[in-house]
């Protein structure tokens, strides 16, 4: 485990430039993980990524969405853009303890996804 609490991520990772790679729901169906290829092992001084997975524990709420305002055919878009995090970040702090935590992509005013849930770890 790399990261034990929201706190911890936040404070030691930098998801800037990094690329979505997977989502999905965990066997128990309230843990979402999204996995990205960390894109600053390059920067320092490795010769490869790591994919580290984010794990967003007890979800009561996960919301994707996405921008409908490219100007670009489908054809033209570059995929991996679509899915590269631009801000990752506490969206809102709630009083009842749940966390609000937000990935942004394409657009730093509303997030690619935006997830409540009690909190986020980091392994590899």
């Amino acid at each position: 485990m790399l990261a034990t609490n929201l706190n911890d991520v936040l404070e030691n990772y930098d998801f800037t430039d990094s690329i979505v790679t997977e989502v999905q729901w965990a066997d128990n169906l309230i843990d979402l993980t999204v996995v990205v290829d960390y894109y600053w092992d390059i920067q320092d001084g490795h010769d490869t990524t790591r994919l580290l997975k984010i794990i967003f524990k007890n979800c009561i709420k996960a919301d994707f969405q996405t921008s409908t305002e490219l100007l670009l055919t489908p054809d033209e878009v570059n995929k991996e853009s679509l899915f590269t995090i631009v801000l990752f970040k506490e969206l809102t702090e709630n009083l009842d303890k749940q966390k609000h935590v937000g990935i942004f992509t394409t657009d730093y005013s509303k997030p690619w996804l935006s997830v409540v849930c009690s909190d986020v770890m980091l392994k590899e």
